[in-house]
């Protein structure tokens, strides 16, 4: 029976035209502080580099740790 375990991170940003942008980061670090978090979604902001439908993101609106474990069920 394998069990595997999936971490994701989730991003959700503001864009300058008031829409939800989300970004998943896979395989986060273990132990991520929510302050490291904050601190690296600012400087995405910061560095302007996403632009979803040409508008900028202006701030990050939420996050969430998403750890999912899943487990094979064995059939005969």
């Amino acid at each position: 029976m394998a069990i595997t375990t999936k971490k994701d991170l989730n991003l959700i940003f503001t864009t300058e035209s008031g829409k939800e942008y989300r970004m998943t980061i896979p395989d986060y670090r273990e132990g991520i502080t929510d302050a490291e978090i904050q601190t690296a979604a600012a400087g995405i902001v910061a560095d302007n580099i996403f632009q979803p439908d040409g508008f900028a993101l202006t701030k990050l609106s939420g996050a969430k740790r998403v750890d999912t474990t899943t487990t094979d069920v064995a059939v005969e």
